[in-house]
């Protein structure tokens, strides 16, 4: 069995047909063990765990299966460091940790004249959205083998948008860090409580 269908023989074979106890879920348990990673081995990301993520981008839904948005995959040491350093103010440092990634994955969105001039009249913008979702995808099928990542939403988006030779029209939405953790958490951060968080009505 390749790396690449181990996830889905995983759930064939671990999870059952109903789940009753939220305790058993596989899903939930990968959501629990994702945590913002900043610091990674020196280790490239192998090409059965980038064929798994890049699956992972495919698979997810937007709206109307218009999938507007490119992934670029990076590994290029010089165009990280040049990424890292594209900060929107304040000191270069802050994002000094970015560095340390062999892999950062880039969220370019594509925005399509008709959804776009529909946002004027119901105010979303669904190339942010479905690319956003596409990205979270991809984490949590990264967290799933081993692999850290962390949300990057501190950066120049045209500085950034010229170092990657984006398209006139596109943006880069996200950008997120792959890679081999160092080390796990010893913790975990508190989350919310649920009646905190959830209303039922």
């Amino acid at each position: 069995m390749t790396i690449l269908e181990f996830p889905t023989r995983c759930l064939e074979i671990l999870m059952p047909a109903s789940i009753t106890d939220p305790h058993e879920s596989i899903v939930l348990d990968i959501i629990k063990k994702r945590y913002s990673c900043r610091r990674y081995r020196l280790d490239e990301v192998d090409r059965s765990r980038l064929a798994v993520m890049k699956e992972a981008v495919r698979w997810a839904p937007s709206a109307c299966n218009r999938q507007p948005y490119t992934f670029l995959f990076i590994s290029d040491e010089k165009i990280i460091k040049e990424i890292a350093q594209a900060v929107p103010l304040g000191p270069v440092s802050v994002n000094k940790w970015i560095e340390t990634a062999p892999l950062i994955v880039a969220a370019v969105g594509k925005p399509e004249i008709v959804w776009h001039r529909m946002t004027q009249v119901i105010d979303t913008d669904y190339h942010r959205t479905d690319a956003i979702i596409a990205m979270d995808h991809l984490s949590l099928a990264a967290t799933e083998m081993g692999l850290g990542t962390c949300w990057v939403g501190w950066f120049h988006r045209k500085k950034v948008g010229k170092i990657l030779k984006i398209n006139s029209g596109e943006e880069v939405v996200i950008l997120m860090t792959v890679g081999f953790p160092v080390s796990d958490p010893s913790s975990r951060k508190p989350r919310k409580d649920l009646d905190e968080l959830i209303v039922e009505r």
